[in-house]
């Protein structure tokens, strides 16, 4: 047994499965949350290393004192990182994340890779780095794990063979001082070990700097011309075969292939069962997700869209079919809501919910017509009563949902009741 002590903070999801890989490593484990009250000093100077949970902020008093201990501290995806025997993928961004690594696994599956999604979905890349140290997936598995910012702030070893950067837009300002340049820095970190030519990211960003930021990264194999994808000038497959829609949808695919091409045979990238698996994959629950169509009326959710970048590309997606009646709203993350006044012209109405929603009136009032509501199912139920025959009622927050849900999945879930109640369905 080696006789090394860890300390993790946070007793949720990441840090169980650290307690787990620490368990199959050896390793004397004592797990710690903000629950616990503050804890003396001597408690941290007695471990060897620190494993801090994403949920566990740098404000935090536990953390605080785990910091001034001076032992090193790492994150979950860290810890999992310096023990994986095998090689794996990442992908972080603020929107298209998990699209493209859902995307990404599901066409390593389509050609026989043991691919497994890890990280924020799926299960957390600790406990998969258990399971195959320990016998219980196989060796020969490739993780494609999805990162999030919280996760990459205490970061070093972390070495994926490619990563991948979907976009940057404001999201999680409340958790940076430093504003978006600051969380921009911590986005990048997914890239400090990988070589230029598998540092694979989107160009959808939300301004030039940001684009500019992320300069050495390799040059595209992948690309749309007219109406169908390319591979190194040869077609691989036509825009209109495929379920996802949506430029922004275009890009995550062009992403997925990218990864892919990173740890797969050239040939298979022309394989018929990848080309059948790119073409029929669609997003889950939550994503610009069409609940019904009723009487001309389209009722969307996109719970999952939880900061302006996200709503805007939902309002793209439907404003092909008509106007949008907006329901928008929820817990602020300190973000900027005017760059929603560009698509003024395509919003009916906007249903504004949640504790951000006086500061999201003043933003667009003057420009969209708003309305104020203290309840979710007041809110939706006005939305449905006052769309007509070729309007959209969307669901796309543009905030995180913690003010009124214990998280986006419940208010998709929410809000997909109240559709289907309202029909009898």
């Amino acid at each position: 047994m080696n006789s090394e002590k860890i300390i993790i903070l946070g007793k949720g999801r990441s840090g169980c499965a650290a307690l787990r890989l620490a368990e199959v490593l050896g390793l004397s484990a004592q797990m710690l949350s903000d629950d616990d009250g503050t804890p003396a000093a001597t408690i941290f100077t007695a471990a060897a290393l620190v494993v801090v949970s994403p949920g566990i902020p740098p404000v935090s008093p536990l953390f605080q004192v785990a910091r001034a201990s001076g032992v090193e501290l790492i994150s979950e995806l860290e810890f999992a990182a310096r023990h994986y025997p095998g090689r794996y993928l990442a992908v972080t961004g603020t929107n298209g994340k998990t699209t493209v690594t859902e995307l990404t696994v599901h066409l390593l599956q389509s050609f026989g890779m043991e691919a497994v999604a890890a990280g924020n979905i799926g299960h957390a890349f600790c406990e998969v780095a258990a399971d195959v140290i320990s016998g219980k997936l196989p060796a020969a598995v490739l993780p494609v794990v999805e990162v999030s910012s919280y996760q990459l702030e205490l970061v070093r070893d972390f070495a994926p063979q490619a990563a991948a950067l979907t976009n940057i837009a404001e999201d999680h300002l409340d958790r940076y001082p430093g504003g978006i340049s600051e969380y921009t820095a911590t986005k990048l970190k997914i890239f400090n070990n990988v070589a230029i030519e598998d540092r694979i990211s989107g160009k959808s960003f939300s301004d030039d700097k940001n684009k500019t930021a992320i300069s050495e990264t390799a040059a595209p194999r992948f690309f749309i011309k007219g109406k169908a994808i390319y591979f190194k000038e040869k077609c691989l497959l036509f825009l209109e075969a495929l379920k996802l829609k949506g430029d922004h949808n275009f890009e995550n695919i062009l992403l997925a292939l990218e990864l892919v091409s990173r740890v797969a045979p050239e040939e298979s990238m022309f394989s018929r069962e990848l080309l059948d698996g790119l073409a029929g994959f669609d997003t889950g629950a939550n994503r610009v997700e069409l609940v019904l169509e009723k009487d001309g009326i389209r009722y969307v959710n996109d719970s999952k869209g939880t900061n302006p970048a996200a709503v805007a590309a939902a309002l793209n997606m439907c404003t092909g079919f008509g106007k949008v009646r907006l329901i928008l709203g929820g817990l602020d993350k300190n973000m900027d809501f005017s760059p929603l006044l560009k698509y003024a012209p395509a919003v009916s109405k906007a249903y504004i919910i949640g504790q951000c929603r006086e500061k999201i009136r003043q933003t667009l009032s003057g420009t969209v017509d708003c309305q104020l509501y203290d309840h979710f199912d007041e809110c939706v139920s006005a939305a449905c009563s006052e769309a007509v025959s070729g309007e959209t009622v969307l669901l796309s927050p543009g905030c995180a949902s913690f003010d009124m849900f214990k998280s986006y999945a419940v208010r998709g879930e929410v809000f997909c009741q109240l559709i289907k109640q309202r029909f009898g369905l």
